[in-house]
């Protein structure tokens, strides 16, 4: 039987759960797991340590489940489509959108609006291209999710277009190894 970990990720995209996630995948790695099965729902967050941790994520050498137990938004899609298998509840969904720049109050030189401008274009492009990249969706396809104002498909549609292999609802096995963040 493969020894499996099952990763409990219900939290926003930030520095320090990214850095919590990675420190457990990195112990899994060292203590030679086969499997790791994340059960995950995010509202999204930081784009760069989201798409870190997808890209470490992708990189494994072991099998990755990403199940999603809730709603995976944003910057989050990238992290669900780097696991190797892609699963939903079937009262989740998933939310593709541009990237969102908060600004407190302050004066931007004309600039520094185009550089803030060309950010936020090169992020969401990264976005769009690492969930094509690792789900095997054509750019063009996430592009067009990832229209002004967002698209939210629910898990059959994103069976459909090919997110997700499968609905299932999760079920731990009883003596599991299990964490969360």
């Amino acid at each position: 039987m493969p020894k499996t970990k099952y990763i409990i990720f219900t939290t926003n995209i930030q520095l320090a759960q990214c850095d919590k996630v990675k420190q457990i995948i990195t112990d899994c790695i060292n203590q030679k797991y086969d499997e790791l099965y994340f059960l995950i729902s995010s509202g999204g967050g930081n784009v760069f340590e989201g798409l870190s941790l997808a890209a470490y994520i992708h990189a494994l050498p072991m099998k990755t489940t990403m199940h999603n137990v809730g709603q995976v938004d944003s910057v989050a899609t990238a992290i669900f489509s780097a696991g190797k298998v892609r699963i939903s509840s079937k009262n989740a969904s998933f939310m593709f959108h541009g990237v969102t720049t908060n600004l407190n109050a302050c004066s931007l030189l004309e600039q520094q609006l185009k550089e803030l401008y060309d950010g936020s274009k090169r992020m969401k492009s990264d976005i769009a291209k690492a969930i094509s990249t690792y789900s095997g969706l054509p750019l063009s396809e996430i592009d067009e999710l990832m229209v002004d104002g967002g698209t939210i498909l629910t898990a059959e549609q994103a069976q459909t277009k090919k997110i997700i292999s499968s609905i299932l609802e999760p079920a731990i096995p009883a003596g599991s190894d299990v964490i969360t963040v």
